[in-house]
C-alpha cells in the first residue's frame, strides 16, 4: 500500500493542509480562513484554540474519502508566534486588557517588545551575536519580558510556553519535546555540532530565568518522529498509528521544500550546490535564507543556526517584514485603487491589471524598468529586519505628484516591488560579504504569482529565479518532515532527493542593469538620509 503524507501550514492569515505521495506529489490540499486581532498599533494576536480547529478542518479535507490507513504521518509547520498555555492545558489570555479572552498567543509581527528588545541589546550578550549582533522584537524572549512585566499574574500562571509550530506537536502527541529549529531560530536555544542547550546567564541576566522550566528542555532535531495520541487521532480523523514529525517554521519548511528542485538542465549540467542557493520565501513578510556547512557569522543577518533544517548544516536566515504586506498596503492607499477595484472586482485583479497597464504605459517591454526614474522608495514601512536589523526605521518615497490616475498608481506599484528587490540585494551583499556565495535565486509564496516581481528579483540580483514546479513547496517541506517520521531506512536528505520535484528558470535581463545599479545606488542613500534626519531632530 503507497503511504501518503500530510503537511500543514499556519500561516499569519489561514491554515493550510497538503497531502502528499512518496514522490512529493501534491494530492489535494485544504484552505481555512484564521483571524487576526488588532487591539491597537503594533499589536496581533490570534487564538490556538481557534487554529487546532482550523487544522482538524483542513485535515480532514484533504483526508476525505481516503483510506486512514494509507495515512503514514503527519508534520506541522507555523509561524513563529509565542502561544501561553496555562495549568490546564488551557489558553492564557495575552490581551492586556482581557484577561478572559481567546487571544493567547502573540504574533510574530507583534511589535509590543520595543523596550524590552532594546533592553537586551544593552546587555551584550554572547547569545546575541547569533542573531546578527541584536535581537529583534519579533522574537520570543522580549515578548517573553514584556508579558513578564506587563501582565505577570498571567506570565505566572502560564504553564508552557510554546513555539506555534511546537504547540501543534503537542496537540497532536503530548510531546513537549521543543523543535531545535523553532528554539534554535527565535529563542537563543544554542545547538552546535558537539552539543546544544540553554545559556541560563543570558535569562538571569535579563531577568526571565524562572521561565526556563516553561520553555522547554527536551528537545527534537530534523528527521525525529513521535507518536499520534488518541485524543489527536480521532480529533483529526487519523489513524492511531499515524506518525507525527519534526516541526518547523513555515519559512524554514519552504526551504525543505524547495531545496533540492531542479530541472533536466539541472540534471545535465550537475545540481547546483544547496549551499550556492539563496531562497526567498515570499508572503506577507519575506524570508532570505542560506544554508552552508560553515558557520559565517553576519552583521544583521539572523543565525548561523546549526542543524535546525537539516543536521550538519548552518542556516543564515535575513528578512523584510513587510513585503506582501507593504504591496497591499501601498496599493490600497493610493486614490484610483476604489475606483479600479470596483471596477475590475477583487484585489488580485487588480494587480493584474496594473502589471498590464505597465507594458502599456512603457514603449516595449524592456523599458518598464524604468518607468521609475524619478520614483525611488525605502520599504521598511515595519521596521529593518535584515540586514540593518532596526525595528525603528520608517518607509521613505521620493518623487510623488499630485497624480490620481490608475496609470500612477501602476508606476507607485512598480517602485514598490522593486524596492523589496532591492532590499533583497541589500542582503545578499552584506551574506556574500560574510563568506556566501550564491548562483541562483529560489522563491516560493503568493509573491511569485506577479510575473513582475519575479522578473525584478532576477534583474536587480542579477541572478537567475528559480520557481519549483510544486505550487505549495511550504507544504511539501512539512510533509518531507512528515515522511522522515515515518520511514525508517531513510533519512531526511534521502526523502527530500526522492520528494523534491522539478522547477523553472527565469533568467535576468542584463540591459537594464546599469539602470538598476543607480537606483540601488539611490536606495542606499536614502536610508543614510533617514539616519541624518534623525541626527538633526535629536540635536
Amino acid at each position: 500500500m503507497d503511504s501518503l503524507y500530510i503537511g500543514v501550514d499556519v500561516g499569519s492569515g489561514s491554515v493550510r493542509a497538503g497531502l502528499f505521495t512518496a514522490s512529493g506529489d501534491l494530492q489535494h490540499v485544504a484552505v481555512k480562513e484564521i483571524r487576526i486581532n488588532n487591539p491597537e498599533p503594533g499589536y496581533y494576536e490570534q487564538s490556538s484554540d481557534e487554529i487546532w480547529n482550523a487544522v482538524a478542518y483542513t485535515v480532514k479535507e484533504v483526508t476525505k474519502n481516503v483510506d486512514e490507513e494509507k495515512i503514514a504521518s503527519i508534520s506541522f509547520c507555523a509561524t513563529c508566534s509565542l502561544v501561553a498555555i496555562g495549568e490546564t492545558n488551557k489558553p492564557v489570555s495575552i490581551n492586556k486588557d482581557d484577561d478572559s479572552s481567546e487571544w493567547n498567543i502573540v504574533m510574530w509581527m507583534d511589535h509590543r517588545a520595543h523596550d524590552e528588545a532594546d533592553f537586551i541589546n544593552s546587555t551584550g550578550h554572547n547569545v546575541l551575536q547569533y542573531v546578527g549582533g541584536s535581537i529583534s522584537l519579533e522574537m520570543e524572549t522580549p515578548k517573553l519580558l514584556w508579558l513578564k512585566k506587563n501582565l505577570p499574574s498571567r506570565y505566572n500562571n502560564t504553564r508552557h510556553f510554546f513555539d506555534l509550530g511546537d504547540f501543534l506537536r503537542w496537540k497532536a502527541t503530548g510531546s513537549l519535546r521543543r523543535s531545535v529549529c523553532c528554539l534554535g531560530c527565535k529563542w537563543t536555544f544554542v545547538n552546535s555540532p558537539t552539543g546544544s542547550s540553554w545559556d541560563e546567564s543570558y535569562f538571569r541576566e535579563i531577568g526571565i530565568e524562572d521561565v526556563l522550566p516553561k520553555i522547554g528542555v527536551t528537545i527534537s532535531f530534523p528527521g525525529d518522529t513521535d507518536q499520534i495520541s488518541l485524543d489527536a487521532a480521532a480529533t483529526l480523523g487519523l489513524s492511531r498509528f499515524t506518525k507525527v514529525g519534526f516541526s518547523m517554521i513555515d519559512a524554514h519548511s519552504g526551504v525543505l521544500g524547495m531545496l533540492g528542485c531542479h530541472n533536466q538542465e539541472d540534471l545535465d549540467s550537475g545540481l547546483t550546490d544547496a549551499a550556492e542557493r539563496l531562497s526567498i520565501i515570499c508572503g506577507t513578510s519575506n524570508c532570505h535564507m542560506a544554508l552552508n556547512r560553515k558557520s559565517m557569522l553576519v552583521p544583521g543577518v539572523w543565525g548561523p543556526y546549526y542543524g535546525v533544517i537539516l543536521n550538519d548544516f548552518y542556516l543564515s536566515e535575513g528578512g523584510q517584514s513587510a513585503a506582501g504586506k507593504l504591496l497591499d498596503h501601498v496599493v490600497m492607499s493610493h486614490t484610483a485603487y476604489p475606483a479600479l477595484l470596483e471596477a475590475v472586482g477583487s484585489h488580485g485583479k487588480v494587480l493584474s491589471k496594473l502589471e498590464g497597464l505597465l507594458s502599456t504605459i512603457a514603449a516595449n517591454q524592456n523599458e518598464i524598468a524604468t518607468l521609475t526614474s524619478d520614483l525611488h522608495i525605502w520599504p521598511d514601512f515595519h521596521g529593518n529586519r535584515s540586514p540593518l536589523a532596526n525595528p525603528t526605521l520608517k518607509g521613505m518615497v521620493s518623487g510623488l505628484t499630485l497624480s490620481t490616475s490608475v496609470e500612477d498608481l501602476a508606476v507607485v506599484y512598480l517602485a514598490t516591488i522593486q524596492a523589496l528587490a532591492y532590499g533583497s540585494r541589500h542582503i545578499k551583499d552584506v551574506m556574500e560579504k560574510a563568506g556566501h556565495k550564491f548562483t541562483e535565486l529560489v522563491l516560493c509564496g503568493g509573491l511569485i504569482k506577479s510575473k513582475l516581481f519575479v522578473q525584478m528579483h532576477a534583474d536587480i540580483l542579477d541572478l537567475p529565479v528559480v520557481i519549483p514546479a510544486c505550487t505549495e513547496p511550504v507544504l511539501l517541506g512539512a510533509a518531507m518532515s512528515a515522511a522522515a517520521a515515518a520511514s525508517s531506512d531513510l533519512t531526511l536528505i534521502d526523502v527530500v532527493a526522492r520528494m523534491a520535484g522539478g522547477c523553472t528558470k527565469v533568467q535576468p535581463r542584463r540591459e537594464d542593469k546599469t539602470y538598476h545599479d543607480k537606483k540601488y545606488q539611490v536606495f542606499l542613500k536614502m536610508v543614510e538620509d533617514q539616519v541624518q534626519y534623525r541626527k538633526i531632530m535629536s540635536d
